[in-house]
């Protein structure tokens, strides 16, 4: 009888992942690069132009690091992510006093951005914790994974970055419901954090509006003094489009002209003229604004296929999830599909003015080292629930065999 050829170092179990993921996910780095190509090709800068290399040979090293980490068993990583978590964390908390301000905050620091990691990290480390408790979740797992996002979450705050810190509340939110905390709990957070995002958008819009009493604005200015002046002026400027439309309404407006001036099959690749003639800002076009870029040169159609590569996507990440044999991958799926979930809606959504303006970039489309190779990190232990789910399927359905044949 032969011997069964097989593949060195496990390569074999690679035909467990889930390829839908793989394939969508090459295919907005492919997107990308081709539009981060188009947002500085006409730029004066050699630094700009030679952008989609630096994009493409990240994406070339997350790619093959994924197909790494897919071969490992996540549980053998999630088991170091509370160093991972501290380690993000005290980055974070150097960042103030060692960090590098650019475009007027402070969140770089040894040429990364830590709170591009943070997020990876905290959603390992609240699968890691919930994924080994196994019974039903009370107020006390809710109050430490919260208090596990909360921490980054203040330190991002500090920088100052609210749309980065804000979008860990959805994230943590998504994981405890997956992992079968009580609804009432949960509602009862979601309440909370609406009814505080409610008072926070009134008090903000009536401190910035001139006919609001002294009294009433004081007590908004008390609301708000955990903001900064800038987060203030982006949500006026969302609140009242007009008010300053030359000025710090300057890149929204823009933006959303690139995209309805797309129609819809656009105007062509490089062939964009918000991008070509700078009406959208080279600091911003290949990075928070390339999905207008995408849109004015693509239209409808190519914004439509994006977002059909991003559901293909999502749906793969929860599917994996689903199949997970142990709630630390299911949940750790649900953290990472919500994390790109948010990032993609609210990008979006800026593009087109229906939210206000953040630095929260497009996943595996937008350029950004850091955020990108935590995408990476992300997806590779996706992959590897999605391996280690399909290589305990195979083991029992051999022994399922073994025992018929018995």
């Amino acid at each position: 009888m032969k011997k069964k050829f097989t593949l060195p170092f496990g390569l074999g179990n690679l035909r467990f992942a889930n390829w839908f993921a793989f394939g969508a996910m090459i295919a907005l780095m492919a997107v990308g690069i081709c539009y981060i190509y188009s947002a500085n090709a006409f730029r004066d800068s050699a630094r700009l132009q030679a952008l989609y290399l630096d994009q493409a040979r990240l994406c070339a090293i997350c790619i093959a690091g994924g197909l790494v980490l897919a071969l490992i068993d996540y549980r053998d990583i999630l088991r170091w992510s509370p160093l991972l978590y501290i380690a993000a964390v005290a980055l974070l908390a150097a960042v103030p006093f060692f960090g590098t301000t650019r475009m007027g905050a402070t969140r770089w620091i040894f040429g990364i951005q830590p709170s591009e990691i943070a997020k990876v990290a905290t959603i390992m480390a609240i699968a890691h914790f919930l994924g080994r408790r196994d019974a039903a979740r009370d107020v006390l797992d809710l109050a430490f994974s919260a208090l596990l996002a909360i921490i980054p979450m203040v330190l991002i705050l500090m920088e100052p970055d609210l749309g980065t810190a804000l979008v860990f509340a959805p994230v943590v939110a998504a994981m405890l419901f997956a992992s079968g905390t009580a609804p009432r709990l949960l509602l009862s957070l979601v309440l909370v954090c609406v009814l505080a995002a409610g008072i926070i958008l009134a008090a903000v819009a009536a401190e910035g509006n001139p006919k609001t009493p002294p009294t009433a604005r004081r007590l908004a200015e008390r609301a708000t003094s955990f903001m900064g002046k800038y987060q203030k002026t982006r949500l006026l400027d969302f609140l009242f489009p007009d008010r300053d439309p030359l000025g710090r309404g300057w890149n929204r407006r823009q933006s959303m002209i690139a995209v309805g001036s797309g129609g819809a099959f656009g105007k062509g690749f490089l062939k964009g003229d918000q991008n070509i003639l700078g009406y959208i800002p080279q600091q911003v076009s290949a990075n928070d604004f390339i999905f207008s870029v995408l849109a004015e040169e693509k239209g409808f159609a190519g914004s439509s296929f994006l977002l059909v590569c991003y559901g293909i996507l999502l749906l793969s990440v929860l599917a994996a999830g689903a199949a997970a044999p142990e709630d630390s991958g299911r949940l750790l799926c649900v953290g990472v599909a919500t994390l790109v979930f948010c990032h993609a809606f609210v990008n979006v959504g800026m593009s087109v003015g229906m939210l206000p303006i953040t630095g929260m970039p497009l996943p595996f489309v937008s350029y950004g080292r850091t955020f990108l190779a935590a995408l990476g990190l992300a997806f590779g232990l996706v992959q590897g629930v999605a391996v280690r789910s399909g290589v305990q399927k195979s083991k029992e359905k051999q022994k399922g065999n073994e025992h018929r044949v018995n």
